[in-house]
């Protein structure tokens, strides 16, 4: 998947995760690392119910962020005049955000049937090339009818307000050109610490912040609870944190 940058540092920045996340889709499931041509059928039960929940983690972490995302899209298009040419594009625009949720809602409910392997590909496809084409028909376009129209449209500093109160509330508001550069800094270099972080002690990362016990995570994920431990460590240390606390602080800039 290619994704164009907008130009708008906060987009493209969304897009990197987005892509971050979706790209979760490729591993979920722990015997295809092994056997690339295995089905599901050749799991039990509690192997299929274990990808099933993974699969569904991953899901919500997806919807969560891509709603994150239209949100903040949606309130810069708030901000567009109201000529024909910007009031058409908030129309497609919109009706594209709505389309891709559509789609996957849909796949929400074959995943109870059928493949989870085979839906979590599909989910990979379509979110990957809706992100491409998105980025390249309508967020690009956005930036640049920003930049364009009169008056000029100041989306960096208009939006500062919108994005901690709709998008990310407990994000500090950036008032300043220089704050803002240091958030940026901050969200990528937690970004470069997730990005550390292995495909098992990424799950055991979402778990642990939404608030599961060891033992209930080691349950989850049919794995011992000294092995949680050990990969809860390793998230602590790479992530930089010493409390949990503090790890739910780092998602937040994270989502």
């Amino acid at each position: 998947m290619t994704i164009n940058p907008t130009g708008h540092a906060e987009i493209d920045q969304q897009h990197e995760l987005l892509d971050s996340t979706v790209a979760q889709l490729a591993s979920f499931c722990a015997e295809a690392e092994h056997h690339p041509d295995a089905t599901c059928d050749g799991c039990d039960v509690l192997r299929q119910k274990h990808c099933r929940d993974v699969l569904a983690a991953i899901c919500r972490e997806l919807a969560a962020f891509l709603g994150g995302h239209f949100a903040y899209e949606e309130k810069m298009m708030e901000l567009l005049p109201a000529t024909p040419s910007c009031q058409l594009h908030v129309k497609a625009h919109k009706a594209s955000h709505e389309g891709v949720v559509r789609q996957l809602k849909k796949l929400a409910l074959r995943a109870e049937t059928e493949s989870l392997r085979g839906i979590g590909a599909l989910i990979w496809q379509i979110v990957g090339d809706w992100l491409g084409d998105h980025s390249t028909l309508f967020d690009t376009r956005l930036v640049r009818l920003g930049k364009s129209d009169r008056p000029k449209i100041d989306f960096d500093s208009e939006l500062v307000n919108m994005l901690d109160q709709h998008v990310f509330p407990n994000r500090p508001t950036r008032s300043k050109a220089s704050t803002s550069a240091a958030l940026r800094g901050k969200r990528l270099e937690v970004r470069g610490r997730f990005e550390s972080l292995s495909t098992a002690q990424r799950r055991v990362f979402w778990l642990v912040v939404s608030g599961k016990p060891n033992r209930e995570i080691a349950s989850s994920l049919e794995v011992s609870i000294n092995t949680i431990k050990t990969h809860r460590a390793a998230v602590f240390q790479k992530m930089d944190v010493k409390s949990v606390l503090e790890l739910v602080k780092v998602a937040d800039v994270l989502r």
